[in-house]
């Protein structure tokens, strides 16, 4: 009579095996889940602590900026004129210079800001005067407040009636000029660029006066 082999495992030790390695395991994924949440945690307030830092710092760092330049383009959209232009603006220690040039690269016009006047090269004529802004509009028509241009270039306004976003940057403002004109301003984007938040899109407006402007590059020197 043949005899029958006992086979070497037991289905049912097998099963209760299995079930003693199962239970030893869960302990161990759930505290590889735990040390993945507490990862995760850290990761998050690491990566929220440069923002805060930056919201706090950049305005003091951006405010003792002199000297820089602006590239970029402007759109002019009033009831009798509408004009586009590409700009060059030039900041060196409180003096502005402006270059405004068509699509095609003709010189629309130029402003430079010296001690005692500023000066405004247009058709081929110097012209000179005391304020800028209105230099600008009594020979090319273009009404633009480039005296505070160093401000709301950078998106410093100083301003009562303005609005900011969780990081401290200007939304909307609204101030006068020496001549009494009110403008607002809405700033649609920014960017981060050495630690400073810059403008990169914004609108002027006045009374039926519309000024686009999209800064396309910023350099500090």
């Amino acid at each position: 009579m043949p005899v029958l082999l006992e086979p070497c495992f037991k289905a049912g030790n097998f099963i209760k095996n299995q079930s003693n390695m199962e239970s030893k395991e869960r302990p161990l994924r759930q505290l590889h889940l735990i040390l993945l949440i507490f990862l995760l945690i850290l990761t998050g307030c690491a990566q929220q602590l440069p923002q805060q830092n930056v919201a706090q710092d950049w305005q003091s760092t951006l405010k003792q900026q002199k000297n820089w330049q602006a590239r970029g383009k402007l759109a002019f959209i009033a009831p009798d004129n509408r004009q586009s232009a590409n700009f060059n603006w030039y900041l060196k220690e409180d003096k502005q210079n402006l270059i405004l040039t068509s699509f095609v690269g003709t010189r629309i016009f130029e402003l430079e800001e010296l001690d005692t006047h500023s000066e405004l090269t247009f058709e081929d004529n110097v012209h000179k005067g005391m304020d800028s802004s209105d230099l600008v509009k009594r020979l090319s028509g273009l009404s633009l407040p480039v005296n505070q241009a160093p401000q709301w270039l950078t998106g410093l306004v100083e301003a009562p009636a303005s609005e900011l976003d969780d990081l401290g940057r200007i939304r909307n403002a609204q101030w006068q000029s020496p001549s009494g004109r009110v403008w607002q301003i809405t700033y649609q984007q920014y960017k981060m660029q050495d630690g400073m938040w810059l403008p990169s899109r914004m609108k002027l407006s006045s009374t039926n006066i519309e000024v686009k402007v999209l800064i396309t590059s910023w350099q500090f020197k």
